[in-house]
């Protein structure tokens, strides 16, 4: 099956002299691998920049079941994000969407909702000229909602503790390795009513490290093989106030 989509670029992998394995998320066939070249001297085919993680595009792509790398046409930019590249705060974050979208897309079906949050979230990081600083956790937040394994918010006096292994508020605190403490509870669930604000930050630095190590840890709790984020240190390096 050959079929034209939009597609969001996770990553590439050199693959030979001229070659890259590229990982793709489409808006019609899911997530999807293809071996691009890139041309040394001509000046027509794919350009390297395409590539770039998160970038947006419009892709020509052969479908076979039959094998896991799949076959492009073509490939071209559907969306100018220069701002992910020479901002180096929105390029951290950029690098840790990437990442994490990496770890978690498994799935070759198509997703609309999926892909318009992620489309959505990365025009938001491009376009935004203030605050961004919180994206990534609204991000983490709102992935979590559309995948199927968002975080019930139950939170009242009587379930003040949240139970990162059950994903709501419980009753009691049941250990440090899967229970919130009331002050990071109530923080948490303050966060989860917030919507994303331009103007303003929701946190400061010891409030949004706490739940980007939180909801990561959320995270390897209920998606299987998650493992670390590379990207973590340095993004808490360049946004530590």
């Amino acid at each position: 099956m050959i079929g034209k989509t939009e597609a969001i670029v996770l990553n590439k992998v050199k693959y030979g002299d001229n070659s890259f394995i590229v990982n793709f998320y489409s808006l019609d066939f899911g997530r999807f691998a293809a071996i691009i070249r890139i041309p040394k001297t001509s000046t027509t085919g794919i350009k390297p920049a395409v590539l770039s993680p998160l970038n947006i595009v419009e892709t020509e792509v052969k479908m076979k079941d039959s094998r896991n790398i799949q076959s492009v046409k073509y490939c071209n930019r559907n969306a100018n994000l220069d701002n992910l590249s020479t901002d180096i705060f929105k390029s951290c974050i950029a690098q840790f969407i990437a990442e994490i979208l990496v770890k978690t897309i498994k799935e070759e079906e198509a997703n609309p909702q999926l892909f318009s949050l992620i489309k959505k979230t990365i025009l938001l990081l491009n376009d935004t000229s203030k605050n961004i600083s919180d994206i990534h956790l609204y991000f983490l937040r709102d992935f979590a909602v559309v995948s199927g394994f968002g975080i019930t918010d139950n939170f009242v006096e009587e379930t003040a503790f949240f139970n990162i292994r059950e994903g709501m508020f419980l009753p009691m605190f049941t250990s440090s390795e899967e229970s919130l403490d009331v002050i990071e509870s109530k923080i948490l669930s303050d966060f989860l009513k917030s919507t994303y604000d331009n103007e303003s930050s929701f946190t400061n630095f010891k409030t949004r490290k706490m739940l980007i190590d939180k909801l990561l840890q959320y995270y390897k709790m209920h998606i299987h093989g998650f493992g670390e984020i590379k990207s973590l240190k340095i993004l808490q390096e360049v946004f530590n106030d």
